[in-house]
C-alpha cells in the first residue's frame, strides 16, 4: 500500500502543530495536533482529509503509516488518538490497526451543519506488532504474495467469479451473496484485522501484477498446539506451472518464522491429486482420511488429512 502514491507529510512553515499531506503534490488533507503530552508521551491529533474516493483511501492509510512513524517510532510516543470526521471511511484505520474508541456527537461545524467526530486510537505494543512488523509481501521466484485487505476486494471477487464453476468442485457451496463487491470486502476487512493480530492471514498470489490465486493460514492455535491449517486455490488456467508448490512454500516459511507455529495441516478431496501432490512436495505426510468431512454441491465428502511439523 502507499506504492506510486508519492504521500509526503510536510510542517507548514507558519503553524508549528500543523502538518500537509500531500500526494503527488497535490494537497489531500492535513494533521493538527491539538494536544501533546510528553509526560505520558501521548497525543491528539484532528485530521482532514478531503479526497473520497479509492485513490483517496489509500492515500490516506499510506499518510497514516507515515504520520505514525513520525510520532511512535521516531519520537518515541506511546499513544496515537486522531479525531476525524463521522463519515471518513475506516478501512486505513482498520488496515493498520486502529480502534475505535469514542464519538463525539455534534462536534465541528461543516456547512453550517454540525457533525460527529470519531475517536481512532493506536498505542506503541500495536505499532510495533501489527503489519509493521509482519509485512505481508513475500517474493518468489515465479510469483509474488500479499497479504490481503479491503483494498483487494474487487480483485478477489474477480478471481472467484471467473474461477467459480472450477472451485465449486473442491469448495463448499456459496450462496449468491458471497458473490458481492460488498461482502468481500467485509470478509477481508474482518481476515486483516486477524492478521494485525497475528491470528492468521489470507494472501492473494500473484504474477505479473495479476491476481492469480489465495492462500490461507487459519484456525490458529497457539498455546501448546501451535497449530494450524492452510488452503489455498489457483486459477484453472495456471495450474501445473508450479505456482502453487511455491507459494505453499513461501507461506510455511512465513507462517513457521513470523506466528511461531509447529504444525501445519491441509485437507483435500480423495481425487484431488493435484493438490496432493503439491503438498507432498512441500514435505507434508498424509495423515489418513476423514469421512463426511465438508458439505460441497449439496453432499458431505470426504477428505485426505496432511500435516507437516516445523523442522
Amino acid at each position: 500500500m502507499g506504492k506510486g502514491l508519492n504521500v509526503t507529510i510536510t510542517n507548514t512553515t507558519n503553524e508549528a502543530n500543523n502538518y500537509i499531506i500531500k500526494a503527488s503534490g497535490i494537497i489531500t488533507g492535513r494533521f493538527t495536533i491539538i494536544d501533546l503530552d510528553n509526560d505520558n508521551k501521548s497525543v491528539l491529533i484532528k485530521l482532514k482529509f478531503f479526497k473520497d474516493s479509492k485513490e483517496g483511501i489509500a492515500i490516506l492509510e499510506e499518510a497514516l503509516r507515515v504520520m505514525l512513524q513520525i510520532l511512535i517510532k521516531s519520537n518515541g510516543l506511546h499513544k496515537v488518538n486522531i479525531l476525524c470526521d463521522e463519515t471518513i471511511s475506516l478501512t486505513p484505520f482498520t488496515n493498520l490497526g486502529f480502534q475505535l474508541e469514542g464519538y463525539i456527537a455534534e462536534n465541528s461545524l461543516v456547512n453550517s451543519k454540525y457533525e460527529g467526530n470519531l475517536i481512532m486510537g493506536m498505542i506503541e505494543e500495536d505499532y510495533y506488532n501489527n503489519a509493521y512488523i509482519k509485512e505481508g509481501y513475500l517474493k518468489g521466484d515465479n510469483i509474488e504474495i500479499r497479504v490481503l485487505s479491503s483494498e483487494n476486494a474487487d480483485e478477489l471477487l474477480d478471481y472467484y467469479v471467473r474461477n467459480r464453476s472450477f472451485l465449486s468442485k473442491y469448495e463448499p457451496f456459496r450462496d449468491e451473496t458471497f458473490f458481492t463487491l460488498e461482502t468481500q470486502r467485509q470478509s477481508l476487512i474482518e481476515n486483516y484485522r486477524e492478521f494485525i493480530k497475528g491470528q492468521g492471514a489470507h494472501f492473494g498470489i500473484y504474477k505479473d501484477n495479476i491476481m492469480i490465486g489465495r492462500i490461507r493460514i487459519n484456525n490458529i492455535i497457539q498455546g501448546v498446539f501451535k497449530s494450524a491449517f492452510i488452503g489455498y486455490s489457483i486459477d484453472e488456467k495456471c495450474q501445473g506451472k508450479g505456482y502453487m508448490k511455491e507459494a505453499v512454500k513461501l507461506v510455511l516459511k512465513y507462517a513457521y518464522e513470523e506466528f511461531g507455529l509447529h504444525r501445519i495441516e491441509a485437507t483435500t478431496l480423495l481425487d484431488n491429486e493435484r493438490s496432493q501432490r503439491v503438498l507432498e512436495a512441500c514435505g507434508f505426510t498424509e495423515l489418513g482420511v476423514c469421512k463426511e468431512y465438508l458439505l460441497i454441491n449439496g453432499k458431505w465428502r470426504d477428505h485426505k488429512i496432511f500435516y507437516r511439523n516445523n523442522k
